[in-house]
């Protein structure tokens, strides 16, 4: 997957697929999930069909926070990609790497579309795979200057940073969360259940991307500061009954869908000084989207192991 899945190319195909979804060009319904009883995980599953361009499938992602304990990742998913005429199955790929890129990729594009053009600094709370992804990724639609992290241990934070230095040869430093909430761009890459972004410390003109927490009783952002930002979201259905950042804080409505944004049928920022918040809880059309993007690559690549899934 990662030497099918180019940056640049996934961020694009991320913001056709958020236009795709607000233009009414795709069908996705809300994620189901189940709760397997004594566990502490959840396994969903996540299907999509997009009409432009044509992407069909489903993702079986399962997140379950006591794993690192067990030396094993969070997330855990498989993709299967179908043939959008038949319904025949195509491919089976890894969703983890998947998740990761996409995600990252739709912060880039509301990145992108919403963050002042000499947004320098980015603030990068967690030190996992997201926290790489969302470098990797906004590094590709600003000019980042210096990368702040504030992580579960200064240990993680150290080692986060040599990695942005060595990789992309930009300045990072470990930070405390009041130094890395007042940077100009900032990325919440964690699984806390609670707010870890300082709300006071935010500066004007910021754009902050939320992406960690998807239930409807977590949250990284606190509520004072959704209050005073202009929010857009992956989508209305799914931020509106999922995303505890919005539902703890209140909130019922948002200024837009960052595809409308794209679509231009929403303004993004409106002034320099105004925070801009995206908030994310996960959309099977950008799974569609980047899967049907790493299969064709796999073709003109000829990366991949052929079977025949009709096989008797």
């Amino acid at each position: 997957m990662q030497r099918l899945l180019d940056f640049s190319q996934v961020i694009d195909a991320v913001a056709g697929a958020f236009a795709a979804y607000s233009g009414g060009f795709t069908q996705t319904p809300l994620r189901v999930g189940v709760e397997p009883p004594g566990t502490d995980g959840v396994l969903l599953v996540m299907p999509s069909a997009v009409a432009k361009p044509r992407a069909l499938g489903a993702k079986i992602v399962s997140v379950f926070r006591g794993n690192p304990a067990r030396g094993l990742p969070t997330v855990t998913s498989t993709y299967v990609l179908s043939d959008y005429e038949t319904g025949a199955p195509l491919a089976i790929m890894d969703g983890s790497y998947l998740t990761a890129i996409r995600t990252a990729a739709g912060s880039a594009v509301a990145t992108r579309e919403l963050a002042r053009d000499d947004a320098s600094t980015l603030g990068v709370f967690g030190t996992g795979v997201q926290a790489r992804f969302h470098v990797e990724t906004i590094r590709r639609v600003r000019r980042l200057q210096r990368v702040l992290v504030s992580g579960s241990s200064l240990e993680k934070a150290h080692s986060f940073c040599d990695w942005v230095s060595s990789t992309t040869g930009i300045t990072a430093v470990p930070a405390s969360p009041e130094e890395t909430s007042a940077a100009d761009i900032l990325a919440a890459c964690t699984t806390s259940p609670t707010p870890i972004v300082i709300a006071d410390r935010v500066q004007e003109g910021a754009h902050v991307n939320a992406v960690g927490a998807f239930t409807p009783s977590t949250r990284e952002l606190p509520g004072e500061l959704m209050r005073s930002g202009r929010i857009f979201v992956d989508t209305r259905a799914g931020a509106l009954s999922e995303a505890g950042d919005l539902l703890l804080a209140g909130i019922d409505d948002v200024a837009g869908e960052i595809g409308e944004v794209v679509l231009k049928t929403v303004q993004g920022r409106t002034s320099v000084s105004e925070t801009t918040i995206y908030k994310s809880v996960g959309a099977a059309f950008l799974d569609a989207s980047t899967a049907r993007l790493a299969f064709d690559e796999a073709g003109h690549q000829a990366v991949g192991t052929v079977y025949e899934f009709d096989a008797e």
